[in-house]
């Protein structure tokens, strides 16, 4: 047998093989809505199915409004997607209910990944430890420094709302 009669198989069976996997991968909880208000850099309310639902970003945590870098997050978040329609990979809801979520931008950005890209948020070693990608994000932002990076010694979001009982993540100062 030639080489290209072996080929022609093989390659029918990588194209059957993603026809097949493609409705795996599209039966993911993903649902659209318009944004219609930026409540914080990591935090959104969109309208879906004619419901007002409040959207909070898997795996980061920004700062908040009254930090530094809080209000260049939420300025951020706002240019990227008010008034837009943008998707959601829905991962569930949070102890108040609001829903969980990865933010696709109409342009497919994911809007999570770009927040902690630019120094603007950090990666959530509890909640999201295994996204290698956030995590990269984080430490190249980090390294670079951007962002809120650009301080000596940031303060955490969940150490500025909660004090040291709220710690939320290992990611520890920069020395």
């Amino acid at each position: 047998m030639k080489r290209n009669q072996v080929a022609l198989p093989l390659s029918f069976l990588l194209v059957l093989f993603a026809m097949l996997a493609r409705p795996l991968i599209a039966s993911a909880d993903i649902f659209s809505g318009k944004v219609v208000s930026v409540v914080d850099g990591d935090t959104i309310n969109i309208l879906h199915d004619n419901v007002r639902e409040k959207v909070i970003l898997y795996g980061i945590d920004c700062p908040e409004t009254a930090q530094s870098f809080g209000a260049e997050a939420k300025k951020f978040t706002d240019d990227a997607c008010y008034g837009k329609v943008v998707n959601v990979e829905d991962h569930g809801k949070d102890a108040r209910g609001r829903t969980i979520g990865v933010v696709l931008l109409p342009d497919g950005t994911n809007l999570n990944r770009a927040l902690v890209k630019q120094g603007l948020a950090w990666w959530s070693d509890k909640f999201a430890a295994k996204d290698a990608t956030l995590k990269q994000l984080h430490e190249t932002a980090r390294a670079s420094p951007v962002g809120l990076w650009a301080e000596p010694n940031p303060i955490p979001p969940w150490i500025f709302r909660n004090g040291d009982k709220g710690v939320q993540a290992t990611v520890m100062p920069r020395q």
